[in-house]
């Protein structure tokens, strides 16, 4: 039972960040039933060593230790969602979609391109069997971090790997930027040119128009590019 506890602990925020299954849209009741079910097979393989809590102080330590490093594991989990939600919501900004909002995968409002390219990042990798990958990390991660060891994650990596991602989003919505402000300083002077042509009815629908067109060919190169940074973020699996 207590082994049970301790694996329960480590899958809680994993399983819950976990692209596709730890989506809102996926129920907290399904979400609750894989956890269960990963657990007790992870339980019963024999990779988790016994633990040795003596006490309910102990105990309550090593649930709480596994409760950490769960949460690490399941950030850089999410992280490789984030980083198209991030880039998604960088584009809806410098195309002009930033007020069409979608069903939300997260916990709130997204813009119309995030909603798509986490949606489609999501299908890419549960078509590429990534959540059997993740199993199979974890039991692989009881012998390079055993129960209790918080001391023995790389929290550095972890804090690269958000500052890598961060960037590498800002780098895929780069070209919308950059069309952006071509877009404004075009426009500037075509308004210094023209004081009394209403330069923003003519641009605006452009803008929107063109970048439409940009994202739908470039969005599959961007995801293919994705998909190779998104498991290197991960690190573990």
């Amino acid at each position: 039972m207590v082994m049970f506890m301790t694996v329960i602990a480590r899958l809680s925020f994993v399983v819950f960040m976990m692209p596709g299954i730890g989506d809102q849209v996926i129920s907290s009741r399904t979400r609750l039933f894989v956890l269960l079910g990963m657990a007790a097979a992870i339980a019963s393989t024999g990779v988790v060593a016994a633990p040795s809590a003596p006490g309910i102080g102990d105990l309550v330590l090593l649930l709480g230790s596994e409760v950490v490093i769960g949460f690490g594991l399941g950030a850089l989990l999410r992280l490789s969602v984030w980083m198209l939600t991030i880039a998604g919501t960088v584009i809806a900004q410098s195309i002009g979609l930033a007020q069409f909002l979608g069903v939300a995968l997260e916990h709130e409002a997204q813009t119309v391109t995030s909603n798509m390219l986490s949606l489609a990042g999501t299908t890419i990798l549960l078509t590429a069997n990534y959540h059997v990958a993740v199993v199979d990390g974890l039991m692989r991660l009881y012998t390079e971090i055993p129960l209790g060891e918080v001391g023995q994650v790389s929290w550095p990596m972890i804090f690269d790997s958000f500052y890598s991602a961060m960037g590498f989003a800002l780098m895929l919505a780069w070209p919308f930027v950059a069309a952006n402000l071509l877009y404004n300083i075009c426009l500037g002077f075509i308004n210094k040119a023209l004081p009394s042509l209403m330069v923003a009815f003519v641009g605006a629908p452009f803008m929107v128009g063109a970048g439409v067109m940009l994202l739908a060919i470039s969005v599959s190169g961007m995801l293919i590019i994705w998909k190779d940074r998104a498991l290197q973020v991960i690190g573990w699996l």
